[in-house]
Order: C-alpha cells, then structure tokens, then sequence
C-alpha cells in the first residue's frame, strides 16, 4: 500500500513538474506575433490578427491572400480595431497593439484574449475622411449637413464629445509614435469651406490644426516686447509671431517632413474692444503671409460657447515647475484705457477669455493650414490619431 502511494505521489509531482515546465518555456501570443519572419499570421488559426485594406472607393476590404505585411510604398499603417474573446468591441485598442511599418512587426502587449484587425490605407481626403468619421459634434456630422462657421467646418462640444479630432504630425507617420513623442500631436480645428479665399488666400478642403499642448520650449512666450503701441503681428515687436514662425518653424521642434503640408497664409489681425467680437475679428488682415499663428479667440468661443474648462479647446495648463497659467490667442483686444495698456485676447486657467497687457508671458499653441491635396488615414483618437499622406 505504501509503495502504491508512493507511485502516485510521484506521478503526481511529475505531472504539476511537466505543466510548470510547459507553461515556462511555451511562447505566449505576443511572443509569436512580433516575428513576421517565422509565422504567417494571415494564416494564424485562431484569427488573432488580420488585415483591411482600403479600396478605390476609400471603403475597407478584408484581405486574406497576402503572405506579407503590405509595403509603404502601397500603403501606410493607420490603426486597429480589437474585441475580446466575447466578440465586445476594446475601446482603447491602442493600448494594447501597436505595429512597427520599419520593421513589419505587430505587437500585442497583454495576457487577454483579444482579436485585432489592422488597417492599411493610402489616405483620402480630408473634408471625406471627417464627413464619414467625424461624428455628431464635427460641423453638423454628416456630409451635405455640415455647418460652416466662420469659413471653417468646425469641431465643437466639450472636452468630453470631441475626442475624435487627432493628429499624428511626424513621428515616422505612424499613429503609434505620438504616445512617446506628444510634440507632434495635434488637433484639428476645423476645415475650410473656402470662402475666405479672397481675403487670406485659403482655399477649401485645407485643415486648420492646433498642437495639442504647448511646445516644450515656448510656454512663456510675451505677445510683443512692448505694450506702448498697438502692436500687430506683422510688427517687428510682434514676439509670439517671431518665435513661431523663426525658433518654431524653422528649428527642430516640428517634424521636418511636415513643412511641405504647411501654407504659408494672411491671419486675422484682430483689434476690438467689445466682449468676444467674434463677428468683427474678421474684418482686417495682416499685410504679410506666414506659415505658423496662434487660434483666434473667436475659435475659442466657437469650439465651445460656454466658454469654460468644458471647451475642448482648453488645456490644463500651469504645467509642473511652470509658472505660466494662461495662453495667448491671436486676437488683439487694442487699448485698455483704464490701465492704459494695449493688450491681446488670452485664454485664464479658468477656461475665460482675458485681455493682459502685451508683455505678459503665457503659453503659445502653434496653429497652421494644411494643404488641401493632404490626406487623412486613421481613426482620429489619441490613442490612434489620424496621420497624413499626400492625395494624388
């Protein structure tokens, strides 16, 4: 009897050893998933990975004949979609995938059972791409019901409503680069509708983007030198135009390969006294052309019109070891007789408009055009932003 339960105590350890040393050394999903080189996942049996390639028709189609990873020169990487193992939709995908273009290599970063699909495409315009994904709170939502405002066809809600409106500039053009590198993360704005094409030369279909935080090396930006004269943004004392457009455009801080997207355009100059003048602001222009400006006030008070730390537009500021809790618009105010100052529109750290005199120090957000041949791939989260491409 003795032996006999010593025979079985034995199995039994050699069982638990077995299993112990099959779970060590077995590769886990992720383990097989990031070598393209010695697994074809097209072919994978549980469908843990497949692919959507876009069409002619900007539609998406499953394809399963391919043996390798589509090429650059075909298509770019915009994204995946994943669900877990009972079919539910993963909000944030993102966190979970991410694929590499310059080494062809997916990576599923989790222990769950979760069935991704990515999605290849060569772009599509746009006022399209925004038409079909731009949801209830983009220009009226639907193509032939948008609403335009102020020449633009505009994100408007709350910080909560519009989280569908980023933009991945740079980063080796793959949405999975801006989580590490936030300096070519942008939002867009809105879109043309082209009839300000007299007056400040846009045209339509042209994308008005903001960058999502403030530059690292521009968050105490004085509006001008000098708060003596009323001083616009072609004047020489103009410091927020400078920096934007000489240390910003022309130094390191914004990817090299998206110069040639960005227009050189008129701004609004921008001088009333009266509370909000969105519908005045746009009656002067500058007399010169430049690549980068700051949002208007009046795109501001149109992205959200309670105008409070609910606008989308506003960002927590006052970062850690920061003074700078407010940032510059645009938009100048002119004289402030009371103090006897000229002044420009800022947006408070409670979410109001403010007019500070013009040698304050606030932060500044890069605002530019692109060009209306740019193409939109992706999803527009900030998980997944969009990227651009050029539309032929």
């Amino acid at each position: 009897m003795k032996r006999k339960i010593m025979i079985i105590g034995i199995v039994f350890i050699l069982i638990i050893e077995s299993i112990f040393v099959y779970n060590l050394f077995k590769p886990n999903k992720s383990q097989i998933l990031q070598d393209i080189k010695t697994i074809n996942i097209f072919e994978n049996k549980d469908k843990t990975l497949s692919i959507m390639i876009q069409q002619p028709d900007y539609t998406y189609k499953e394809d399963t004949s391919r043996t390798a990873w589509p090429s650059t020169s075909e298509y770019l990487y915009s994204g995946a979609k994943c669900t877990d193992k009972d079919g539910n939709t993963i909000v944030d995908a993102g966190q979970y995938i991410s694929f590499e273009e310059t080494n062809h290599t997916a990576t599923i970063t989790t222990k769950k059972t979760i069935y991704c699909t990515l999605y290849f495409a060569n772009g599509r315009p746009a006022l399209e791409v925004l038409d079909s994904q731009g949801g209830t709170y983009y220009a009226g939502g639907t193509q032939g019901n948008r609403t335009a405002v102020q020449g633009l066809y505009r994100f408007k809600g709350t910080a909560s409503q519009v989280t569908n409106n980023y933009i991945c500039l740079g980063a080796d053009e793959n949405p999975d680069k801006c989580k590490t590198n936030p300096d070519n993360m942008y939002r867009i704005i809105g879109v043309t509708d082209g009839t300000e094409e007299k007056d400040l030369g846009l045209k339509a279909g042209m994308l008005k983007v903001i960058k999502a935080t403030p530059p690292s090396d521009g968050t105490s930006i004085k509006w001008a030198s000098s708060y003596s004269s009323n001083y616009d943004w072609d004047n020489t004392n103009a410091t927020a135009r400078k920096y934007l457009n000489e240390t910003f455009y022309t130094g390191s801080t914004i990817d090299v390969r998206i110069k040639p997207y960005i227009v050189e355009v008129n701004w609004w100059k921008g001088d009333y006294h009266s509370d909000y003048p969105s519908s005045l602001e746009t009656k002067i222009k500058t007399t010169g052309q430049y690549q980068i400006g700051l949002m208007y006030q009046s795109d501001y008070v149109n992205a959200y019109q309670d105008k409070s730390t609910d606008n989308w537009l506003f960002i927590k500021n006052g970062l850690t070891g920061n003074t700078v809790v407010a940032e510059w618009t645009m938009s100048r105010y002119g004289l402030l007789s009371s103090n006897n100052y000229y002044a420009a529109w800022r947006v408070r750290e409670e979410g109001w408009l403010h007019n500070p005199a013009l040698t304050a120090e606030q932060a500044v957000r890069p605002v530019f055009y692109l060009a209306t041949t740019t193409g939109l791939i992706g999803f527009g989260t900030e998980q997944q932003p969009y990227t651009i491409t050029t539309i032929k």
